[in-house]
């Protein structure tokens, strides 16, 4: 009787993909291989620019607290443990128009991770552009929001490609005395720096 062949390689396992490239501007930290997502609730608070980030299952990962004595806006994102992970400073420059973003609760120029530009300060349809620190010359952006932050939607893609990295929605809801309070929803693709984009989303937010 014949012996049986042994099993073919087509019968093995198949090899695992690879994960995700990685994009850390904040850092790598908190670049995870999967997909993830966050809402960005306002608190009730003496700025009213107060965030808290909770993850897809509900518990608060995140706090943005803004500087309530500051001769500029600021605010400071903690991480769990309340450490700083970055701070946002408003320029000063026509509206709001230009933010720059410090790595912990630094705003020394050595610390500056990236800056963030308004493309014009009256849009209909959202243009936003995200220098990081290496680029000076701003000639061009090194990430772009675009979309319709009046209709609650954008993306954040690289400046050469029109291939979103995430997606910020955004929902107003109403409360007391006929002010809204907006909640944002920021969903990340894999291997994208989920601080960097969750400071993209407060400052959007300051922006209008």
């Amino acid at each position: 009787m014949d012996t049986p062949a042994p099993a073919t390689a087509a019968a093995e396992a198949p090899a695992p993909a690879p994960p995700p490239p990685v994009t850390a501007v904040v850092n790598a930290r908190f670049c995870a291989p999967e997909a993830t997502a966050f809402a960005l609730t306002k608190t009730i608070s003496y700025t009213g620019r107060d965030f808290t980030v909770t993850d897809a299952a509900g518990a608060a990962v995140m706090q943005v607290e803004a500087a309530v004595f500051a001769l500029l806006k600021r605010s400071l994102l903690l991480d769990a443990a309340r450490r700083p992970v970055l701070t946002m400073q408003d320029s000063g420059y026509l509206m709001g128009t230009r933010w720059a973003v410090f790595r912990g609760d630094s705003t020394s120029r050595r610390n500056l991770l990236f800056r963030v530009v308004k493309s014009s300060a009256i849009q209909i349809r959202t243009k936003i552009y995200v220098f990081l620190a290496s680029n000076a010359g701003e000639e061009a952006p090194d990430f772009v929001i675009r979309g319709s932050y009046y209709d609650g939607a954008c993306t954040v893609s690289p400046g050469n490609s029109d291939a979103a990295i995430a997606q910020i929605t955004r929902r107003n809801s109403a409360q007391l005395l006929g002010f809204g309070r907006n909640k944002y929803t920021a969903r990340i693709n894999p291997g994208i720096d989920q601080a960097f984009i969750l400071a993209l989303t407060v400052i959007l937010d300051e922006m209008h």
